[in-house]
């Protein structure tokens, strides 16, 4: 059988490139967001929706669509964002976006779980953007591990079953040659270690907004 001439595309690199499109932080946050607001959300069908469409739209889907744009005007080499000097403006429009959506949540009302974990978006982020400035780490792995790990204290510890999906996730950005191995381990213990970090001191010390759940 021939191998691969450098370049050409194979089906893991399909598969790869799959996977990583599949999970990408909007993806993710979706769905969490999503289920945070069924299950913890109270009020009208119309307050809930509400609630929901600032906390998708805030946590990535905002982020995406302007990413998107400067890719449509090639001030990006692709979707994901692959030059690291590159990530610096959308890093720091989605902190700013973000902390308007926390903002947002508390003004409405949103339930702890749900403006929590924009909280840990904000902070996650600007974070994220500071070690950029000296070493690309994956946000892919970030924004997939830190949502899980924030679902774990409500749904049970069962929900880190959800965990091998990093490491199928992690193959994917190293196939791709996105990231070094490096890279993905680190971006998925700041997305552990960074979250449940602010999870335990909000809940420790309430920042007088709401009753946690935590």
């Amino acid at each position: 059988m021939l191998s691969p001439t450098p370049g050409e595309k194979t089906g893991a690199d399909a598969l790869a490139r799959g996977i990583s499109l599949l999970l990408i932080p909007p993806t993710v946050s979706t769905a969490v967001f999503t289920l945070l607001v069924l299950a913890f959300q109270h009020g009208s069908i119309a307050h809930r929706s509400v609630v929901w469409l600032v906390a998708v739209l805030c946590s990535g889907i905002l982020q995406m669509a302007h990413v998107l744009h400067l890719r449509k005007r090639r001030q990006v080499t692709a979707y994901d964002v692959p030059e690291r000097l590159q990530r610096t403006g959308p890093y720091l429009l989605s902190v700013g976006i973000s902390a308007a959506g926390l903002a947002w949540l508390l003004f409405l009302g949103a339930a702890f779980p749900v403006w929590s974990l924009m909280w840990c978006y904000t902070i996650n982020t600007a974070i994220l953007a500071a070690i950029n400035r000296h070493w690309k780490i994956s946000a892919h792995m970030m924004g997939l591990t830190g949502p899980v790990t924030a679902l774990a204290p409500l749904f049970g510890w069962a929900t880190l079953s959800i965990f091998p999906l990093a490491a199928l996730l992690g193959w994917a950005r190293v196939r791709l040659r996105a990231h070094s191995i490096a890279q993905v381990v680190a971006g998925a213990a700041a997305g552990v270690v960074l979250t449940a970090l602010q999870l335990f001191l909000i809940s420790a010390y309430g920042i007088g907004l709401l009753a946690p759940l935590w």
